[in-house]
């Protein structure tokens, strides 16, 4: 069967090898690839292939080379190998049968007519020179063998002779590599710290304690940059005392906040002569800086579409501030030696990563409150602050799904406050308003947490019951009937009965109905008996 046929293509274009395994894989073949000449040699004695299959050009060895050497290991030296190749230099095939090859297809190559050949190979077919040619042209392919071990020879030395210069240069800079990983983990290790704290601001916070202790620093001062005041202020700090720097704001100018955006949100200068700014220059002779970094936490982190975004869902009542706001100074004092230019290298990517962290929280923060209020809103009444009717009309069929999927009941208590219209027209519709507001927060704070409160339209409101059969929701809406009689409303002395009073009709589920019309329907009822028997009463719907 072709699945137990294995197959080994020597090819260094991924390209190639991927079309090639398309077409193996699909025929049924398994199928392997190396991507240099000596990567198949140790593939092809380690899986014994059925049939390989080698380009001619390979970046290590060319493909005769490669065909040589398979055919001088005994356990691989009887397995047919095909030479695969768009060369198209003079006598390229009989050269490839005269270094070993048993076979030779030219690229481009035809899908049905290669497939062919492959089949006729893996039943043992072997393409030969005649003897004459042998001879000829394994002549030829050993002057091209000795040409090319000589250039090889002369490459080595050169090699060589480059190699020694390099482990000179290795043996130098090993301490220096071994600091270098030393730090880098550190920094990897606080970048993954960092991201799991609980908000922005704590990265910040704890950032320039742990940036001196992963980098040996002397100070790292986080600052906040006022933009309007043209002026830098210090938030967090760590290395230096911290009253030394109470109070204190650094000028700095337009100009030199745009240099550093134009530097790639990093500058670091080497001594003090290279400070333009007058209020850095001073600044550093007050901390005893000869040499420190400046850089932005945005400029090396932020995108333009998520800060836009930041800006669009903070404004204009943001907690914590914009990344593009921090500018980080660090240093390592007068004592020790400067900043290495690798150690550089290690500060800008960390200090990118720490942008990233820091703005992708601030994001996810600001995006999660602005969910939380938008969903907030769309299910909550305007006026009364309780849910309003999508809401309600929503959660009675989660109820009834539910109640069914779990064989439990609900009761369902509609009300509405008598001679709502009445208390209006006397007193105004402001005065309307806040009795409705007042008495839904009366409510409100009188239903369980597990209840649904909302308000219907106008002066109606639902509570949804969950768990509780009729009657043992009239008690509940007995304590609210009786609730809203002895709260003092405003104006109540203009209602008919001297008191602001409601109707209530209860409905229950499964007891009244099904489904979510029919409840309303019997709720409406019950309530429509209770207004007409006199208000202020309780009906509970009877079939």
């Amino acid at each position: 069967m072709k699945k137990n046929i294995k197959i080994l293509y020597i090819e260094d274009d991924p390209e190639t090898r991927s079309l090639m395994a398309d077409i193996m894989n699909y025929h049924g073949f398994q199928f392997f690839e190396a991507d240099r000449g000596i990567t198949g040699i140790r593939l092809a004695k380690k899986i014994k292939p059925d049939l390989i299959i080698i380009d001619l050009l390979l970046p290590d060895m060319e493909g005769y080379e490669v065909t040589t050497l398979l055919k001088s290991i005994d356990e691989v030296k009887d397995i047919p190998i095909i030479a695969l190749t768009a060369q198209t230099i003079k006598d390229v095939k009989e050269l490839t049968l005269a270094a070993g090859c048993d076979g030779f297809i030219s690229k481009p190559i035809n899908v049905n007519e290669f497939l062919h050949h492959i089949e006729e190979y893996l039943a043992g077919r072997r393409d030969h020179l005649s003897d004459n040619q042998q001879n000829l042209y394994l002549k030829k392919y050993n002057v091209l063998v000795v040409e090319k071990l000589a250039k090889k020879i002369i490459e080595l030395e050169t090699v060589n002779e480059n190699l020694s210069h390099v482990n000179e240069e290795l043996l130098q800079s090993k301490e220096e590599l071994a600091r270098y990983n030393d730090r880098l983990f550190y920094l990897n290790n606080l970048a993954n710290f960092l991201r799991k704290r609980e908000n922005p601001e704590e990265v910040l916070k704890i950032l320039p304690q742990k940036t001196i202790d992963g980098f040996k620093l002397r100070r790292c001062i986080v600052f906040r940059y006022d933009k309007s005041a043209s002026k830098l202020e210090p938030q967090y700090i760590a290395g230096i005392d911290t009253d030394k720097l109470k109070n204190k704001k650094i000028p700095v100018s337009s100009f030199s906040m745009e240099n550093l955006k134009e530097q790639g949100g990093l500058i670091w200068f080497r001594n003090i002569n290279e400070i333009s700014e007058a209020g850095l220059d001073k600044f550093a002779q007050q901390v005893n800086s000869n040499s420190f970094i400046l850089s932005k936490l945005n400029d090396l982190a932020s995108r333009s579409d998520s800060t836009q975004v930041l800006k669009a869902v903070t404004e204009p009542d943001h907690q914590q501030e914009l990344p593009e706001n921090y500018v980080l100074f660090l240093d390592k004092g007068i004592e020790e030696p400067g900043f290495a230019t690798y150690e550089v290298r290690i500060l800008k990517s960390f200090i990118q990563s720490v942008g990233t962290i820091y703005e992708n929280m601030l994001l996810y923060h600001s995006l999660f409150e602005t969910y939380k209020i938008s969903e907030r809103q769309a299910v909550t009444d305007e006026l009364t602050r309780i849910y309003n009717y999508r809401y309600v009309m929503r959660e009675l069929e989660r109820d009834i799904d539910r109640a069914k999927r779990y064989g439990t009941c609900f009761s369902l208590i509609m009300f509405d406050i008598d001679h709502f219209k009445n208390y209006n027209d006397l007193n105004g519709h402001p005065a309307g308003d806040n009795l409705l507001k007042k008495m839904s927060q009366l409510v409100l704070k009188n239903t369980r947490k597990t209840d649904t409160f909302a308000r219907y339209g106008g002066e109606e409101f639902l509570i949804i019951l969950p768990g509780l059969t009729k009657k043992k929701a009239i008690p509940i809406a007995r304590k609210i009937k009786k609730l809203v009689e002895d709260e003092d409303f405003p104006f109540q002395e203009t209602q008919p009965l001297k008191n602001v009073t409601i109707s209530l009709g209860l409905a229950s589920y499964p007891e009244d109905s099904l489904n979510v019309k029919g409840l309303l329907e019997k709720a409406d009822k019950a309530l429509y008996l209770a207004k007409n028997e006199g208000r202020n009463k309780i009906i509970a719907f009877k079939s």
